[in-house]
């Protein structure tokens, strides 16, 4: 804090006082203090450049930035060791890992603002007991067959039909668990120990194929 408030011709003294200082209390050399310091100031300098500049803070922070690059030429000008090289690649380095972070959220959240636009307010509820009886109007809907023989829905595998039944409806006004639903559909033609069969008093409705346009009106 008191960096902040120095002229540019005090910071000589005052890197120099605490060079000494740590010198004489800590096993480090002049070399691990440079590196130290150069540390917190490109440190700081990173955390103060992630504060929104429309906050109440960013002018605050526009002047300690400023204040602490130019104390940072400093540091550069008394790097004998070159170390502050270094250094900067590792900043350089961390500060485009953060802004590939930032675009990555910003995919993240423009993805899941498209897919919200596919999720109903409400979900449609099948009746008390009845989950069996629409399961089997999906099995029958999966057996259909056009006029030219081939089947009205092209599709592979199951999960589509089970996920789609969790997720757009409920049972007694109650979520329908995925692996309720799944149990209704068993990759394979041979029934599993978890399979579930559709009773057949629940067995209400058969859909077949209408003879004539008018049939079908």
């Amino acid at each position: 804090m008191k960096l902040y408030k120095l002229g540019d011709n005090e910071f000589a003294d005052f890197y120099n006082y605490h060079l000494g200082y740590y010198l004489e209390n800590f096993p480090g050399d002049q070399q691990d203090f440079h590196r130290y310091v150069s540390d917190i100031v490109s440190t700081r300098i990173a955390q103060l450049k992630l504060i929104d500049p429309f906050s109440r803070k960013a002018l605050v922070a526009k002047g300690q930035i400023q204040q602490l690059s130019t104390f940072q030429k400093f540091l550069l000008s008394v790097d004998q060791w070159k170390s502050s090289q270094a250094l900067e690649v590792v900043i350089a380095e961390k500060n485009e890992e953060i802004a590939g972070l930032k675009n990555q959220i910003s995919a993240l959240c423009d993805q899941l603002q498209a897919l919200r636009q596919f999720e109903p307010s409400t979900k449609i509820d099948i009746r008390d007991k009845h989950l069996p009886t629409f399961i089997d109007l999906i099995h029958q809907l999966q057996d259909l067959v056009l006029p030219d023989d081939r089947r009205l829905f092209n599709f592979q595998g199951q999960s589509a039909w089970y996920k789609l039944i969790s997720k757009y409806f409920t049972h007694d006004h109650k979520p329908i668990p995925i692996e309720t639903a799944r149990n209704y559909f068993p990759v394979q033609k041979e029934k599993t120990s978890k399979a579930i069969d559709v009773p057949k008093d629940l067995q209400l409705f058969t859909i077949v194929l209408t003879g004539s346009k008018t049939a079908r009106r």
